[in-house]
């Protein structure tokens, strides 16, 4: 079998250009560990953002601002909260969040950042900004310090006698590298292959979908009066809104929607339903729009009572809707095997509806990517005694599949599973409680809420530290290239001499340039 220097690592393998995987290659990439990711999907759906947005969380945000140098960055990705108007499916007003009239201390959820929102496809943007992969204009370009190769899957892997990892790719490719991350989301490929033939690996269908928007509030529309008599019948200071619509045991189902720029909403319309195609999950994800006859549909399930969502339907152009079929992954199996790792929803899948989903995947990408930096360049520490050598990569990730992590994802699956049901219910019992527990939130509370489900975030990044901390640390890098005939690309161009010349119309994107 093929050997290699070890003064020269091969790259990090990671399957996904999601956001784990992108804080994962950053981080690498902080640390000077090359790194190549294949991404399935053509370079324009890596940033596509129907309706989709993260309530980011203190351990994510104390990762991207302290961790990983995004602090003005991402300021461009996320909007603070400043109003939540909640009310039902009947019309009915039951309560407002008012998070801007709270003390600047208060609305704190970490440093001087406040409780905010951030929109998926900019958080791409900077992610890959910081990455040196896309250029000023918004397209994906080379760069010299890691590799993104779009309209390429990932499919398989074999360990292999001399400490790497063989990962056969769609294309017919085979190609080596130190570690493999899983990056690639609920239909993994590389899940499929390490729990074939395992029990309880397959989701589960909640018996929900899910509609998703992105809407321009254009000034004048009849949509802009709508959210402007909202803000002034609450009396709050503009129209920079989120809207929080609650089921009815006449009309049930849920709706929220959320400012992620200036004028710009993201959406989501939850129902039940008993259609269970997995692959209607990938609608989302892949960037499918729907047609004029699945809007009318989606139209139609609207009840009359509900003027905002009825307008926010009407004022969606078609290509800026998905559709989705709500599934779930509850189950306790290893998600590490030797050098390769699952992580985000490859390894857990959450209902969407509590925002743990994304939130747990960036964390994933970091400390996954943080316990391969220790072994990979982990340097010795000046000392009077002898130094301790950097941790084996097998034993590094061993420690990121522990049993505690995993329990305490299965526990959240399904306490987000029963929130989701709670949320499409048409039981009376459950539409007075849920509209109960709103009528007497507070905006105080909301964002304790947010604090508590992180707490299992924040172990999880404290035992990382805790366990890595006798090894030698990793220098930290500006900038470290991948250069021509060393280790660190000895698979990449193992791979192009294989192949001809990559055009953008091949791959999707432009691939290769040292």
């Amino acid at each position: 079998s093929p050997q290699y220097n070890p003064t020269q690592p091969l790259p990090v393998i990671i399957a996904g250009a999601g956001p784990s995987g992108l804080v994962a290659a950053l981080t690498l990439q902080k640390y000077g560990v090359p790194f190549v990711i294949y991404e399935q999907n053509a370079s324009d759906k890596i940033c596509s953002d129907a309706g989709r947005g993260i309530d980011m969380s203190p351990s994510v945000i104390k990762i991207l601002e302290k961790e990983l140098g995004l602090y003005r960055r991402l300021d461009a990705a996320m909007k603070q909260y400043e109003y939540i108007d909640v009310s039902n499916m009947d019309g009915k007003h039951i309560n407002t969040l008012r998070f801007k009239e709270m003390s600047e201390r208060k609305r704190h959820i970490t440093g001087e950042r406040n409780f905010g929102f951030a929109s998926r496809s900019k958080l791409q943007h900077i992610l890959l900004e910081a990455l040196g992969l896309i250029d000023r204009h918004g397209r994906i370009k080379d760069s010299p310090y890691g590799i993104l190769r779009c309209g390429i899957a990932v499919t398989g892997y074999k360990k292999m006698i001399g400490n790497f990892i063989q990962v056969q790719l769609d294309n017919s490719m085979k190609v080596k590298g130190s570690a493999l991350l899983a990056c690639d989301g609920v239909h993994s490929y590389i899940r499929q292959c390490m729990q074939e033939g395992s029990e309880g690996s397959a989701l589960n269908f909640t018996n929900q979908e899910a509609w998703w928007g992105t809407t321009t509030v254009r000034p004048g529309s009849a949509l802009e009066q709508e959210l402007l008599h909202i803000a002034a019948s609450r009396k709050m200071q503009g129209y920079n809104v989120g809207l929080v619509v609650l089921g009815t045991s006449q009309n049930p189902g849920s709706f929220y929607a959320n400012e992620v720029s200036k004028n710009v909403y993201s959406w989501s319309y939850f129902v039940e339903s008993e259609t269970s195609n997995a692959d209607a999950d990938l609608i989302r994800r892949g960037g499918k729009v729907l047609d004029e006859t699945e809007k009318q549909e989606l139209v139609d399930k609207i009840p009359s009572t509900c003027k905002i969502l009825k307008l926010f339907s009407e004022f969606t152009p078609t290509a800026d809707m998905n559709r989705s079929a709500v599934f779930d992954r509850a189950n306790n199996l290893p998600s590490v095997d030797g050098r390769v790792a699952l992580l985000g929803d490859a390894a857990h899948y959450y209902h969407p509806l509590r925002g743990e989903g994304s939130n747990k995947a960036m964390v994933d990408g970091y400390v996954a990517a943080m316990r391969l930096a220790t072994a990979i360049m982990g340097k010795s520490r000046s000392s009077n005694s002898k130094s301790q050598k950097s941790p084996s990569i097998d034993w590094a990730l061993l420690g990121f599949d522990s049993y505690k992590r995993r329990k305490e994802n299965t526990a959240l699956v399904k306490k987000s599973r029963k929130y989701g049901q709670g949320a499409t219910s048409n039981s009376r019992y459950t539409c007075w409680a849920r509209q109960t527990h709103f009528k007497f939130m507070s905006a105080s509370k909301m964002i304790r809420e947010l604090c508590t489900g992180d707490k299992s975030n924040s172990r999880f990044v404290s035992d990382m530290i805790k366990e890595l901390k006798p090894y030698p640390k990793p220098a930290r890098c500006i900038a470290r290239p991948v250069i021509p005939g060393s280790g660190a690309c000895d698979s990449i161009e193992m791979e192009l001499s294989k192949t001809k010349t990559f055009t953008e119309e091949d791959v999707g994107c432009v691939c290769i340039g040292f």
